[in-house]
Formats: structure tokens, sequence, C-alpha cells
């Protein structure tokens, strides 16, 4: 399908946002150190609601803004994704920041099912022990 003229903002929820990896990893890093939103949003982003996920009988992973994502070996990190037809991106840490990942993927398959599977083999590796 040519893409060449479509919008990212296709969907209600889209950011619109055009950046580079670098910059979502320093974003990600002012975040966490709370020189972008006051100390009570900050702790709201770290809170997970002690709910099950809608529609599944497993528990929420969903905070104010990001997604905790428990990894092997004890590992906890939060982060953000988003994809779209072509392309799929994340960027994501540990609360303490000993480890960060940004990625941006070309994928032909962006929005199937699995599209997340790409990104989570990539955070896997960045936050391997």
């Amino acid at each position: 399908m040519d893409m060449t003229e479509t919008s990212v903002t296709s969907t209600w929820a889209s950011g619109d946002l055009v950046t580079t990896t670098a910059d979502l990893e320093k974003f990600i890093k002012a975040l966490f150190r709370g020189k972008v939103v006051p100390d009570p949003q900050l702790a709201a982003m770290f809170t997970v609601p002690q709910v099950t996920t809608y529609g599944k009988d497993e528990p929420a992973a969903y905070t104010s803004g990001l997604t905790k994502l428990e990894l092997p070996g004890g590992i906890v990190a939060y982060g953000k994704t988003g994809a779209r037809y072509g392309s799929a991106a994340g960027v994501g840490a540990t609360r303490d920041l000993s480890r960060t990942v940004a990625y941006s993927i070309n994928s032909t398959d962006a929005k199937s099912s699995g599209q997340n599977e790409r990104g989570l083999a990539v955070a896997l590796a960045a936050f391997a022990e």
C-alpha cells in the first residue's frame, strides 16, 4: 500500500510526534528525574492500580501514561510504545535509570496482533543482565 501521504493522527490517541530515538531517550531520562511533571503526577506514572486488565484475568500494567513491564531476572521497567503501519517505536527505562532503551523499527505489520513482539525483543536485549 502506498503510504506516501498519510497521517499518524488517524486515531483519537495519536500523539503526532516526530522525533529521534536519541531525543526519546533524553525525554525519558528527564521525565524519570522529575524535570517534566510535578512529583505527584510523576508518582502516579509509577503506580499501577490494583485491578485486573480490562477483559483479561491478569493484573493491570498501565499507569498514568506508562506501562509497567516485569522482565526476567526481576527487572521492572516502565515505558511507552506506539505504532502505525510501517513503523513501531518505543522508549523505556528502569525507575533508577540504570537501564534505558529507545527504538524505532520499520515494520510492514506494525498494527498486526503481534506488533509489539519485535519491540519487546529489543527491550529484553537492552535490559538483559
